[in-house]
């Protein structure tokens, strides 16, 4: 179970994660680069949601990880932002997917407007 921090917000999973393992990070990258290096096809989920949603379509890409979902939609013509609470893969996403807007953040307390972003978003994905 997460503890709570001292403004009420619970720590992520993933952050205690993390603290538990600090390489979890790094091997997590590693794990999804050897998968593109293997030919696999890690689309899938960036597809079904191209499929439901306008072409240049605003998304929020919710926990984005190392951008993998984010960049395969921004690759087809769509506006993405993507969160995540941790700055090790958000570094993998700037580096291994530039163009979409990658920014550290928990999405527990997330406040896009005071990040600059003010426009509204057509879809928020999690995947």
């Amino acid at each position: 179970m997460s503890d709570a921090v001292a403004d009420g917000v619970e720590t992520s999973r993933w952050v205690e994660i993390t603290r538990e393992k600090p390489g979890h990070s790094s091997w997590y990258v590693e794990r999804f680069r050897a998968m593109v290096a293997a030919g696999d096809d890690l689309a899938g989920e960036a597809r079904f949601v191209d499929a439901m949603v306008a072409r240049g379509a605003r998304i929020l890409d919710a926990g984005c990880g190392p951008g993998r979902v984010g960049s395969a939609l921004a690759q087809v013509g769509h506006d993405v932002v993507g969160v995540d609470v941790d700055p090790f893969l958000i570094a993998a996403a700037e580096h291994d997917h530039p163009g979409p807007r990658w920014l550290v953040g928990d999405l527990a307390e997330l406040d896009l407007p005071a990040r600059g972003i003010s426009e509204g978003f057509d879809a928020i994905i999690c995947a």
